[in-house]
């Protein structure tokens, strides 16, 4: 498996025929020229020759010097067809609804059985994202919440920050009361306390790639709201995932289906090898 976004030889943005599944295309193809790698628009039909059409007629109005090019396959799985297309360098970026239900995450069944299967960070573009931004990504930002899960993101997330040359930020959300009740058991001041875990993600990150990073805690009893306002609509976020149920297991809830619904730029969802963690829980 190859985890990192560096070396990418593609972006793969896979289309259903309908026009909901078009709005990841100017945002791939923007990425994918700021990375400097092509884009390839990606369908399954039982009819190939009609979908290859309107593949081709799409990628007419987005294509410059034909960096966009066009393939689709007759399998009846399309998870495992763009799982295939993608193999060990590939990226996705995928539009998906994102809607919240009650007590769950949900991003559409197809889009979570590609995070479970591809094994590679997965761009998802939600429906609030700007087809059309006014600025281009100025930092990237990785939430965790002190579990392994969460940490694994991080390598991913200076990729991308990295291949953008743009800041990293690591992030972690600290609700009201729980700030409250740990600033009247500590006799340090809580915010040296609070961002000693951000901090300390930083400098071995620092150790490990040479790579600053900057950190920040965040206060709010809504994390997906505190990510987002901290985020900006200049950021993109990172976030892990351990794909079993759509996003819903990420923070105990649907923080991160949450982040996908309300950005207003594509979110990197990464899924980490859960034998490489110790603990999956």
């Amino acid at each position: 498996m190859n985890e990192s976004i560096v070396g990418s030889t593609e972006i793969i943005v896979p289309l259903d025929g309908r026009d909901p599944s078009v709005r990841a295309v100017p945002v791939a193809v923007r990425l994918a020229r700021r990375i400097g790698i092509p884009t390839r628009l990606f369908s399954t039909s039982y009819d190939p020759d009609e979908q290859l059409r309107w593949l081709q007629a799409i990628a007419k109005l987005y294509s410059v010097n034909d960096d966009v090019s066009v393939s689709v396959s007759d399998s009846d799985d399309p998870a495992e067809a763009i799982t295939d297309t993608v193999g060990t360098t590939g990226l996705v970026c995928m539009a998906t609804a994102a809607s919240l239900l009650p007590h769950q995450g949900h991003i559409g069944s197809v889009a979570e059985d590609v995070i479970r299967k591809v094994r590679r960070p997965v761009a998802l573009v939600g429906p609030k994202v700007e087809r059309q931004p006014g600025s281009e990504t100025e930092r990237v930002v990785v939430p965790v919440d002190g579990s392994e899960l969460s940490e694994s993101a991080l390598n991913v997330s200076a990729d991308l920050a990295e291949i953008l040359g743009v800041p990293l930020w690591i992030v972690s959300v600290v609700s009201h009361r729980a700030a409250a009740a740990f600033a009247a058991q500590v006799e340090s001041p809580s915010s040296l306390v609070e961002s000693s875990y951000v901090n300390r993600l930083a400098r071995d990150l620092a150790t490990q790639r040479n790579f600053a990073a900057e950190f920040d805690v965040l206060h709010g009893d809504d994390p997906t709201r505190a990510i987002l306002d901290f985020t900006g609509d200049n950021g993109t976020v990172v976030m892990s995932t351990h794909g079993r149920s759509g996003l819903s297991r990420l923070f105990g809830g649907s923080v991160a289906t949450g982040v996908v619904a309300h950005s207003k730029r594509a979110v990197f969802v990464w899924r980490p090898d859960e034998s490489s963690l110790r603990s999956a829980e």
